[in-house]
This record gives structure tokens, sequence and C-alpha cells, in this order.
């Protein structure tokens, strides 16, 4: 935060820092990482840039409420900007400062210093701490610990004022709204408040009375608690605090020239709302690479960084024309991050797919495919085009493309009159398999190439847009997932291996040398191919769910069966009977969370019967259409039979229905 505040002032920044966040590291000149605060750690760091550049002032943030002895330090040989070591000890004395209030006739919340004889509505807080770490509610389990205070709860809404001092006369910047978690952690600040105009005059009043008395100097805040008829001080920040950075008002100028001399007052006119929040790590978590943060996230951590258990990921600034856009912003921007970084701590698809990779190129000669290395290191393996490849062979490459998260067998059933052979599939993470996998969203073309892209590597590919990195298919942006991997695998579904421009693009989107790439050809008219195909039955069934606005979150299980087809050389015909296996004989039962009426209601509409188009071979639809796509109904595309169960009832819902006429007559049987 002060360091791209500095920066955008025109100011030259040196930073010392424990987190070493990407923005920082950004906004600095040069940089130094230290494990903490303390004296042993950031003398090194000091001494580093002493003999290196001329420094005009030291600006100090948080995190010195813990090492004093190391401000005291700083000061002896650099210009603080800010509150001398011992205005910053006397502000951390508790007792004094509450004594101060009292003497002040300033209302506090009631406090004392040794155990309270009630336990109701009392909180046990750290004589030294920041953003509510440490604050516990009193009970009979709580064990008081060396160093705290006591405090009664108090209700209201918190708040907090930004003001410059010169140690004689108050600039109050503005009075913000603050939000904490329920275990007292601050969780956002946003430059608005609902206080009256005389709440805000009393505050200033206060915080002049303060400012006097401690001869406080530059940046503070003041946090407060605002009942229905009352005003009631929790503490002083004797530092820049996080909203500073809500308020355009060259405030690092102001504060270095507010600690030398008598400050300018300068007029603020706010024009739009702006906040800041944190989103803390629910669990230990791992900043996987190339990871794609969101619009407005701030502060961002250093890929492969480690992130503990309630320690702050990042930060989210967001400037909107309300403050409930702003709060709104917080909310969609958090959940994001923390679907789609617990996702990436539990699976990258492409390093589930490599040991299926593996085996396709260890027996190739067992399996029929043919593997070929090229010119730019690629490795292109051939399902069908030169070599005859097999249903083994398209069995291992459906399980590729549902990124190693699922399996697909092929057995026989009597569930179709004519044609027994058919691919089961079953993945406990349909949405990532099917829809972050193995559906076929990545549009490739080259001159006169031209393929749709499906597995694992989609979930890595990248593309900048307005200054931004965003997956080549927005579709990620929703399921809120992004692999890294060092071995991604694309499968292609086409007669002829793609051209050099294809493969290049396709390793330059997924961050990777081509060496590292694989890419699978599977021709439609081929037996590998007609498998994998038909092994999208549950694919088409997720696809529709999609389309039908149903919570993918709320789909957690998975599996389907289709009749593997036979083979045919003209390509359409081939297409159109890998279709039909899905939608005349296609087979899904889906476990859902949510109402029984949301789940019957996902029923009724996912089988294909339910579409304008059903009623004829898929090539002779084509055909009708002229062979364009685009005018065939989107809603066709789903399996035949569809069962769903709501989970949480334990009811179950049908529709749909085998149709073994148009299934023998697509087959020619």
């Amino acid at each position: 935060m002060l360091a791209q505040m500095a920066q955008c002032e025109n100011f030259q920044v040196l930073a010392i820092d424990c987190y070493g966040d990407c923005d920082t590291l950004d906004y600095s000149v040069d940089f130094k990482k230290i494990n903490s605060l303390s004296q042993r750690d950031l003398i090194p760091a000091v001494t580093y840039f002493l003999e290196n550049y001329h420094i005009d002032y030291a600006i100090y943030g948080s995190g010195f409420e813990y090492f004093n002895d190391s401000l005291h330090y700083l000061a002896s040989c650099l210009l603080l900007a800010g509150n001398t070591p011992a205005t910053f000890s006397q502000l951390q004395d508790k007792k004094h400062f509450f004594d101060t209030l009292k003497k002040l006739d300033i209302p506090f919340p009631e406090t004392v210093f040794s155990p309270p004889t009630s336990i109701q509505h009392w909180l046990m807080k750290p004589m030294k701490g920041l953003g509510g770490v440490g604050i516990l509610p009193l009970s009979q389990t709580t064990i008081p610990q060396e160093s705290v205070y006591f405090q009664q709860f108090q209700a209201g809404k918190s708040g907090s004022a930004l003001f410059l001092s010169d140690g004689e006369d108050v600039d109050v910047i503005g009075f913000n709204t603050q939000l904490i978690q329920d275990d007292f952690l601050f969780s956002s600040v946003i430059n608005y408040s609902s206080l009256t105009l005389l709440q805000r005059d009393v505050l200033s009043d206060w915080i002049s009375q303060l400012s006097r008395h401690f001869s406080l100097k530059g940046l503070h805040s003041l946090d407060f608690i605002a009942s229905e008829d009352a005003l009631f001080i929790l503490e002083i920040n004797a530092r820049p605090p996080a909203s500073a950075q809500l308020y355009d008002a060259n405030l690092i100028t102001r504060h270095i020239e507010s600690s030398r001399q008598k400050r300018h007052q300068t007029p603020f006119i706010q024009t739009h709302f702006s906040g800041y929040h944190l989103v803390y790590a629910k669990q230990v978590t791992i900043i996987p690479k190339r990871y794609l943060w969101p619009p407005y996230c701030a502060d961002l951590p250093q890929q492969n960084a480690i992130i503990r258990q309630n320690s702050p990921i990042c930060s989210i600034i967001a400037h909107k024309k309300t403050m409930h856009d702003v709060q709104h912003t917080f909310a969609i921007i958090q959940q994001h991050i923390e679907r789609s970084l617990l996702m990436t701590q539990k699976a990258s698809i492409n390093q589930l797919a490599h040991p299926l990779v593996k085996q396709l190129i260890d027996q190739a000669d067992k399996l029929r495919v043919g593997v070929e290395v090229l010119e730019n290191g690629c490795t292109i393996i051939d399902a069908g085009i030169q070599h005859v490849g097999g249903l083994e062979a398209g069995r291992i490459i459906a399980e590729i493309c549902l990124g190693g998260m699922g399996t697909v067998t092929i057995t026989h059933s009597t569930y179709t009159d004519n044609w027994p052979l058919s691919v089961n599939v079953h993945t406990g993470n349909p949405v990532l398999a099917c829809l972050g996998s193995q559906y076929a969203g990545w549009s490739l073309s080259h001159e006169k190439y031209y393929a749709l892209g499906s597995g694992p590597a989609r979930a890595m590919a990248t593309k900048q847009k307005d200054g931004q990195t965003l997956p080549v298919e927005e579709l990620y942006q929703e399921l809120a997932y992004h692999d890294d991997s060092d071995c991604p695998v694309l499968v292609i579904e086409n007669d002829a291996i793609p051209p050099l421009a294809i493969v290049e693009k396709v390793a330059a989107a997924c961050g990777v040398d081509p060496s590292k790439l694989t890419i699978i050809v599977t021709p439609t008219s081929s037996l590998a191919g007609g498998v994998q195909v038909v092994a999208r039955v549950l694919e088409v069934a997720m696809h529709k769910a999609h389309a039908l606005h149903f919570p993918l979150e709320n789909i957690v299980d998975g599996s389907g069966f289709a009749p593997i087809c036979p083979p045919h050389p003209n390509f359409v015909k081939a297409m159109g009977r890998t279709n039909d296996a899905i939608l005349f004989a296609g087979q899904v039962h889906i476990f859902v969370k949510g109402s029984d009426e949301d789940a019957k209601k996902l029923a009724d509409a996912l089988p294909s019967s339910t579409s304008k188009d059903y009623g004829k071979p898929f090539a002779d639809i084509f055909k009708a259409c002229e062979y364009d796509f685009f005018k065939i109904d989107a809603m066709l595309f789903s399996p035949a039979s569809v069962i769903v169960t709501a989970v949480e009832s334990g009811k179950t819902f049908r529709a749909g229905h085998i149709d073994n006429a148009l299934l023998d007559q697509s087959f020619g049987l």
C-alpha cells in the first residue's frame, strides 16, 4: 500500500517488507524481503540501503506494534516521517491511553486490566496487536494470557476517522465504515459513513484534543464504535492506516509535511465510493504458478508463496458509485478467489492425466497408435489417421479428456435392443472433469485447418485482453479454475495432424515450450475417435445443465453410458452416429444438492427429446441445416434418458427415454 501510494506521488521507493508481494516489488526501485521486523532481521536490510542509496525519509507502516525497539533503531539512523518512537509507544500503552481518554472525558467501552468478575459481554484483547488479531470473547474456557486487557463488548457500527496532524492542528480527511469478521479480524474499510453531522463534529473535536495531548504527527486513524445515541473510542493507529489508500489526496506528501512542519490544509472532495477488503486463507494455501488473479486484486503474493490459515491472501480495492456496489464487488471477487484457489490446491488435471498420456506412448505398439516428435519438440499421438488405433486407445484417450478425474470402461449390455457394446463413464467431480477438461471448447484455426481442442490443456490456456491475462475460454472464469503444469495435453478431433502454427499457438497460450506439449489426434471416423466422442455422454449433460443455468456447484457426482457406434468412412455420417449414440441411447445419472423442485426441473429439461430438432438422425438434421451447426437447436445435444438424485432428500427423478428405432436407423441396422 505505502509503496504504491508513494510511487503514485512520484517518490522513488525503497521498500523493506515481510511479505514481498508482487505489488510492492513493482512499485519499488529496490526491495528487501525480511522474515520479521525484529532488529536482527531489519538491520542488514537498512544497512544495505544506507550503503547504496541516499534516503530522504523513512515511512513506517503496520507491524511495529510488536517491535517498538526496531522503531527506535530506525529513528537512530533515518529521518522518520510520522510519529516518534516515544509517541508510538505511548499510544501502545493501553493503560496510559485509556487513562488519557478518561481525563479528557472522552467515552470508551469499560476497560480493565485484570479479569472481570463477570464474563458476560467481555472481550480479551492483546496489549500489542493490530487488525483484530488475538481478540477473543471471554468465556469459561478462555484462559487469560499475559499482556492482555479486558474490554466490555460494545454493540454498534464500527468506524474509523482518517486524519492528518502536525502536533497541534488536525485535518480530518474522511470518516469510514469498518467491517470485521465473526472472529474480530479486520475485514473491510469503505470511505463512507452514516454518521450525523453532530457525530462528525464530536469526533473531530476528540481527535483535536488527542492530537494535541500526544503531539501526533502525520497520518492516523481513530477507531470507534457508533451506537444509536453514543460514540466510543477504541484506539488510535499511530501510522498510515489501510483507509489512506481510499483517498486521492496526496497523503504521503502530506504525511511527510505534517511530520516536519505545520500542515497545509488541503480541501478534499469525495467523488466516489472506495473500499479495501482483505481475503484470508481458510486453509494453508499455495499460490500456483501463473495464477490468474481477477480484477480489483492488490497486494498479490508471489507464485509458490505459502499462505498460512487465517493469514491474508491478497486485498481487493474497488471504486464504485455506491457502497452497495463496493460490497457486492468484494463478495463476488472473494468467492472467485476462494473457489479457484481451493480447486488449484486439490487437482491439476494435466498432472492427473500425465500417467495416461505416458501409457499411450509407452504402449504405442500394443495400442496401435503412432508417436511422433515434431521439429519444435511437441509430441503428436496419432490415434486413427495413419495408425489404426482401436477401442482401448479410445478408452484411454477418453480418460485423458476427463483430466484423469474419471474412469471409462467398455462393456456389453442389453439396455439397447440391437447394439450391446457400450462405454461407461463415471467421475466424482463432473463439473471440472467434463466442463473444465473434456468439453471441446477451444477453437483453433490456421489457414484451412480448423479444429476444436478438448482435454486438460484448455485449463492452462490464456490470452491478453485490455492489459489483463484472461483464460482463452470465458467458461473458466465462471468455473474459477486455472491449471498449472509442465505437461499440458490437448485432444483434437480431426483427420489431419495440426500445422506447426497451431502447435506453437497452443504451447504459447499454455505458457510452456512446445517440447512440453502433447497433442492427441483422433479422427471421428476411427474406432478410437468414436469411443472418445461417445464417452462425452455425461459431458453433454453437464453442458446442457450449464446452459439451463443450473448451479454448477450443486452437481456433486455423475455417471453415464452410451452405445459405441459403428464407424463410418464418411465424416458427416461418422459424426452423426457418435451424436446419435448419445441423443437416442445415452443415459446419465447425476447427483445434486439443493431442493427437490430444482432436481426435478433439471431432470425434466435435460433429455434430448425436449429439443424441437429431435426426431431424426443427426446427419439428416445437419444436412437440413445446410451443414451449419449454429442453425441446430443447442438444446438437442444431451442424453436420451436422465436420472437426477437429490442427495439431501434422497428422492430421484427420471425423464426421457431410449429410442431403439432411431438408434437402429442411425447405425444402419
